[in-house]
């Protein structure tokens, strides 16, 4: 007899012996990956950007909806708005009525119709400002100090300063004779990505929306000792709360111990505490075929890192095991292709 798998959208197959990996079947569209030690249930990448689309339709199927009951409702205070002024036409307004002399209940008085002169609709705005130009100092104590830039996001910054241009030019249309300042535009906050070569490629992804103030820094074969080092070179004493993201860790599990890694990390976030930045760190990315001793020693690292980041007050950015799909790990099982760099420098572009 044929059993019917229909009904069993997520079958798990055995793993085979010697192999720390299993074919997992996706609970959405039952299409098998070969994932290693994978618990509960399993989605797939195109699963999740399907389900993606449909949250992002709708999104905007509610926006539509939203503007047609916004468009009805114009039409609604337009139709109203010219019965109204019908009814003040033809002398039926209620403010008619109001006016009238105070009658005496129960006494009925014959009413004729008055004569109402037309309105005159001026089509001559007349534009008047009651403001005048603050002074230089004044403008200076308005502003925001930069050391109380933690507490703004950048779009904020931004905001405020097109809100702030946008004002000067309107002031400067309305009384040409007033004096004009240039706006002078804040010191953007310096964004900075260092790691090791897993970086390399990434630069344009991350630095494209806004190349003046992001970089990134690759090193080539950096453990955390080597980052620890050269942060002193690259963080500057005249960056204001910089926000540095971290991403380090693959090469040293390759020969040190858990113990020696922990505490190569403490070293770094007593050295990263000193520069006065926002810290965020990224997790170690798995590998493959580099045996069960080294990725098993990544998840602990990893399940470390989530506990100490959050005892420093230190950001904290999980990639889990998004990387173990297939054709993003090159065929060393170390490094990335290209689709499975493109995938890696979006997540740091979005966590900026």
């Amino acid at each position: 007899m044929i059993e019917d798998h229909c009904s069993h959208p997520q079958r798990h197959v055995p793993k085979m012996e010697g192999e720390g990996t299993a074919a997992v079947a996706c609970g959405s569209c039952a299409m098998f990956a070969i994932l290693p030690k994978v618990a509960g249930s399993f989605t797939c990448s195109n699963c999740m950007l399907i389900a993606l689309l449909k949250d992002k339709v709708q999104q905007l199927e509610e926006r539509v909806a939203t503007l047609q009951r916004i468009r009805e409702l114009e039409l609604f205070l337009e139709a109203t708005e010219h019965t109204v002024s019908t009814k003040e036409e033809t002398g039926d307004s209620p403010e008619k009525v109001a006016s009238s002399p105070t009658q005496e209940p129960d006494i009925w008085r014959n009413v004729t119709q008055r004569s109402r002169r037309p309105r005159v609709r001026s089509d001559c705005l007349e534009i008047r400002n009651r403001f005048e130009v603050l002074s230089p100092s004044m403008e200076d104590e308005e502003e925001t100090p930069f050391e109380d830039l933690s507490l703004i996001t950048v779009d904020q910054v931004y905001e405020d300063e097109e809100q702030r241009q946008s004002s000067g030019n309107v002031q400067a249309t309305l009384e040409p004779t007033a004096h004009r300042r240039t706006p002078t535009r804040p010191k953007r906050r310096r964004v900075v990505v260092i790691g090791d070569s897993l970086l390399r490629g990434t630069e344009a992804v991350i630095c494209g929306p806004d190349k003046m103030s992001r970089e990134v820094c690759c090193l080539p074969g950096a453990k955390i000792q080597d980052v620890t080092e050269r942060l002193q070179g690259i963080i500057k004493p005249t960056d204001k709360y910089p926000f540095l993201l971290v991403h380090v860790g693959t090469n040293d599990t390759a020969s040190n111990s858990l113990q020696k890694i922990k505490r190569d990390y403490e070293a770094l976030g007593r050295k990263l505490k000193q520069l006065n930045a926002q810290i965020v760190i990224s997790s170690v990315l798995p590998v493959e075929r580099r045996g069960p001793g080294r990725e098993g020693k990544i998840v602990e690292v990893n399940n470390w890192l989530r506990k100490w980041c959050k005892q420093e007050r230190f950001g904290f950015l999980d990639h889990g095991m998004q990387f173990l799909e297939d054709g993003l790990l090159a065929s060393d099982g170390l490094h990335l292709t290209t689709v499975g760099r493109n995938v890696f420098a979006k997540n740091l572009r979005n966590l900026i």
